[in-house]
């Protein structure tokens, strides 16, 4: 009788398994169809980042990211919510569900595609030293001196990479989370120098003719926006939403005010070619 029981209970646990293993799994809402339904995209911007995004004297919130941004969002016929980020909070937000994406100056690196995924480049650029004119001439004389860098940068690695590559003596790197404090430690004498992205390092530079930019770099640029991981119907949704703003010259627009047109903030010549699919 026992056996009898045992038998019949482990044959329906057997059929109970099987059936739950034939059940199609629930199908995980992607973060377009959240957006769709909210009528809301929330987007990560930086607001310390000029000329990319930033508050400027009026106490608005502007930068080529900013514009980038409103477009995006009006290209996918929702409204757009722009959330504060840092170095640091552009890649967790998009981790932690609180913004939807990031359009952040955030260079499109290994390590950090482990932790969230990226669309298609939107601009391009490098990554070289803001000194203190008339004492160095190339990046490679800053090996083993104290340099700045901001905090959760992807300059921190690829300068570590690029020294030990040369064979060179490791650098000091001291991390800042405000730029303009970085900038005032090349100032003071208190680094030799601080890496970061040339456009940024041109804004904060600009009218101080005691601060140059040396040639060449260690770490080409590809900003790309920062999307939820493993969800492809939001990430084609983006790159479709960016190709069809260069198609539809509005990428170009925005570009040319910010660093081609008379108007101009820094001149800086489009470096790349969005790509586009048949």
């Amino acid at each position: 009788m026992k056996k009898s029981l045992l038998t019949i209970l482990l044959f329906s646990f057997a059929i109970l398994m099987a059936a739950c293993a034939g059940a199609p799994a629930a199908e995980v809402q992607s973060t377009l169809d959240k957006v769709t339904e909210a009528g809301t995209v929330r987007i990560g911007v930086r607001n310390d980042n000029p000329p990319l995004s930033f508050v400027n004297d009026a106490g608005d919130w502007v930068g080529f990211d900013v514009d980038l941004a409103n477009a995006m969002a009006a290209e996918m016929g929702v409204t757009p919510e722009l959330v504060v980020v840092d170095g640091t909070t552009r890649i967790t937000f998009v981790q932690e569900d609180r913004v939807d994406m990031s359009v952040a100056s955030m260079n499109h690196t290994r390590s950090r595609d482990e932790a969230i995924d990226f669309s298609i480049t939107y601009f391009w650029d490098n990554q070289s030293f803001l000194t203190r004119d008339g004492e160095y001439s190339n990046i490679d004389e800053l090996f083993g001196k104290k340099v700045a860098a901001s905090a959760g940068s992807s300059a921190i690695d690829s300068w570590n990479a690029y020294v030990a590559a040369a064979g060179g003596t490791p650098s000091e790197i001291v991390e800042f989370e405000d730029k303009q404090a970085a900038v005032q430690a090349v100032r003071d004498g208190a680094v030799e120098g601080y890496t970061e992205d040339n456009i940024t390092m041109l804004s904060l530079a600009a009218g101080d003719p005691n601060l140059v930019l040396l040639p060449g770099g260690h770490n080409p640029v590809q900003f790309g926006i920062g999307v939820p991981v493993n969800d492809s119907e939001m990430r084609d949704a983006v790159n479709l939403a960016l190709q069809e703003l260069w198609k539809d010259g509005t990428y170009q627009q925005i570009y040319d005010k910010w660093f081609v047109g008379p108007n101009k903030v820094l001149d800086l010549p489009l470096g790349g070619e969005m790509e586009i699919w048949p």
